[in-house]
């Protein structure tokens, strides 16, 4: 571990639901990492701990290169970034669904996407899925806001992350088969021994 400070670095996603969500839960518990602005570390002296302030998306980076020891993001962030991080225990909050999607006027099936353009802010999810399908997909890598793609012409479907749904639904889509991954808030990190950890076991 690279551990300047000696204490527990603990990396909670810097934005949206997911930190939201982390951040209540830590707060519940007893630990302070409540941010007045926009902090990068908050020191909580009492439990040493460093809450490190991450995006969502980078955090099993850290964790998986040991610059971080345990960190709070989705499983579906966990699994596309490839880092080799292993998950300590759910969270039960941040519930969400990767699907596929697309016009609803199309009435497509998963199986006539095969040869049409997908786009997804997660390639590496997506490539697995194509591939344990034998599909042939071109793969339009976005960074956010996929489901306005197929109106400009960037793609044909969308593969996604989704919530309630009501954002595809703006947008004229419909899901398209069974989800191909359940992801929620988990505790991660490079291996189960952590979780031996006092700070961690509190």
């Amino acid at each position: 571990m690279n551990d300047f400070s000696g204490n527990l670095k603990i990396a909670i996603p810097n934005k949206g639901a997911l930190s939201e969500g982390a951040v209540n839960l830590l707060r519940q518990a007893g630990y302070r990492c409540q941010r007045s602005g926009r902090e990068l570390v908050i020191r909580d002296a009492e439990n040493h701990i460093d809450f490190v302030f991450l995006r969502p998306r980078d955090i099993a980076l850290y964790v998986g290169n040991g610059i971080i020891d345990i960190g709070i993001t989705g499983i579906d962030l966990a699994l596309d970034s490839g880092a080799k991080v292993e998950t300590i225990f759910p969270l039960a909050f941040g519930k969400s669904r990767f699907c596929f999607a697309a016009p609803k006027e199309q009435h497509l099936t998963v199986e006539k996407l095969n040869g049409l353009r997908i786009a997804t802010s997660y390639p590496a999810l997506l490539k697995a899925e194509l591939a344990k399908r034998n599909m042939d997909c071109p793969v339009v890598k976005l960074d956010g806001a996929v489901e306005i793609s197929i109106a400009l012409g960037v793609a044909d479907a969308i593969a996604d992350v989704v919530d309630s749904g009501a954002t595809l639904r703006e947008a004229g889509l419909e899901i398209i088969g069974e989800p191909m991954l359940h992801s929620e808030a988990v505790v991660i990190g490079r291996d189960k021994t952590i979780a031996e950890t006092p700070e961690v076991i509190q």
